[in-house]
């Protein structure tokens, strides 16, 4: 009887003349990783070349999973991403780890972060204002902006000194009427109504109750008084919070490093940890961005009164953030050229991540020498990638992503299709 063992099959029952074929070249999860979020738009189904039918075309795409293998991060364990090999089969990249960890990643690289892949790169969609977050100390983000309607912002680190109290008893009470206000609209006004009314006036900074009254007031009755004096505190509640952050300007092409500015860091003796952000904007304009950062906790401080209302946990939220003023140039960096290696630049090389841009030209191709497992984003173009013996190792295009694992050694990258940017994601040995 033939054997029907699929590819992925043969893998995981452990193989290893299997997993050193896999290893010596690129590893690319399917790019249709995504998670369905109120706040997300339609271009990522573009931007990964995907085809969406029925129900599915109709998603608002807020994330797309890049490399996610690490079910100790609950989004990674929820999306994780999957390999499809020639034969048509499937595997889980955790569960490619799982049995060959050391084939693919390389001993050193497996005894300083186990099985896991310790980055959690995801492509945003933002078409609305997200929550106002934290993340635990020592953990950073990246933001490399793809697209961005004219005028977009997002709010990044406070543009002035906060105290911890009073910014924790502000989100306290907003949370409060906001509970109040669910309370006060039952059985006249459901979590998805408030939504779609508050939303709009909220972002109105001049809007009072009245927008609201003539819709709102024959179905409160007597209500209605009270409820306009809760929605005047929680439109000053969103503005109050807005307007502690910096509003950063976006375009594409910039790289935005949210992390504790240099000075503060030093002067306090504490590590560059994520400062508060809220991704997106209140006029809706888009922001298409790859965000670089490792997997873990992401504290959520204040939600910009969203229905329906969410966990907070303001308190751990406010616990881990720097409450020292910061300035907007402080988080856009700058792309700095590698000397001696034309086409490559890097825009952050920190404790946590490298980030190195290859843009090779149809005249010029990049060589990159053999180094530990990493990722490789493309950001622009096509391109194709080669062993140093000329055999191919994977063809990747704009908006795909590939592990490169540890046998695939020093390769080069060939412009199929200009302009290429690619963007190599490496973690320190140190991380």
């Amino acid at each position: 009887m033939p054997n029907s063992d699929t590819e992925a099959d043969i893998l995981l029952r452990g193989d290893r003349a299997a997993a050193v074929r896999l290893a010596s070249s690129l590893v690319v999860p399917s790019n249709d990783n995504f998670v369905e979020r109120p706040w997300g738009g339609f271009r990522l189904r573009e931007l990964k070349r995907a085809r969406l039918d029925g129900s599915r075309s109709r998603m608002r795409i807020g994330e797309c999973f890049e490399i996610a293998a690490d079910d100790r991060d609950a989004e990674a364990r929820l999306y994780p991403s999957r390999i499809r090999f020639r034969d048509g089969s499937v595997a889980t990249l955790p569960a490619l780890l799982d049995a060959h960890a050391e084939t693919l990643l390389g001993a050193r690289f497996v005894a300083r972060h186990g099985t896991h892949w310790p980055l959690l790169p995801k492509t945003l969609d933002v078409v609305e204002l997200l929550s106002v977050q934290a993340h635990p100390p020592g953990n950073t983000e990246v933001y490399v902006i793809l697209a961005a309607e004219p005028g977009a912002t997002l709010r990044l680190g406070f543009n002035q000194d906060v105290d911890a109290k009073s910014f924790g008893a502000r989100v306290a009470a907003g949370r409060g009427d906001q509970q109040r206000l669910k309370e006060l609209c039952g059985g006249a006004l459901g979590d998805d109504e408030l939504q779609s009314e508050l939303k709009p006036w909220l972002a109105d900074r001049a809007a009072t109750p009245a927008a609201l009254e003539t819709r709102w007031r024959p179905r409160l009755g007597k209500r209605w008084r009270e409820v306009a004096s809760v929605l005047r505190a929680l439109h000053s509640a969103y503005w109050d919070v807005l307007d502690l952050m910096n509003a950063i300007p976006v375009a594409p092409g910039q790289v935005i490093y949210n992390a504790t500015p240099e000075r503060i860091a030093t002067a306090r003796g504490i590590p560059r940890s994520a400062e508060i952000h809220a991704l997106g904007n209140t006029q809706a304009l888009e922001i298409v961005a790859l965000e670089i950062r490792k997997p873990g906790t992401t504290y959520r401080a204040w939600d910009n009164v969203r229905f329906p209302l969410r966990d907070v946990d303001a308190a751990a939220a406010i616990a881990a953030l720097n409450l020292e003023r910061t300035h907007p140039d402080e988080f856009v960096v700058a792309r700095t050229a590698v000397p001696g290696r034309p086409g490559v630049a890097v825009s952050v090389d920190s404790a946590e991540y490298r980030l190195e841009h290859l843009t090779p030209t149809a005249t010029a191709s990049i060589d990159v020498p053999a180094a530990e497992p990493h990722n490789l984003h493309v950001l622009a173009g096509a391109v194709s990638v080669y062993a140093t013996d000329g055999a191919l190792v994977g063809r990747l295009a704009s908006g795909d992503s590939a592990l490169v694992p540890i046998g695939v050694g020093a390769y080069r990258v060939v412009a199929d299709s200009e302009p290429a940017e690619v963007l190599k994601v490496s973690v320190p040995d140190g991380a």
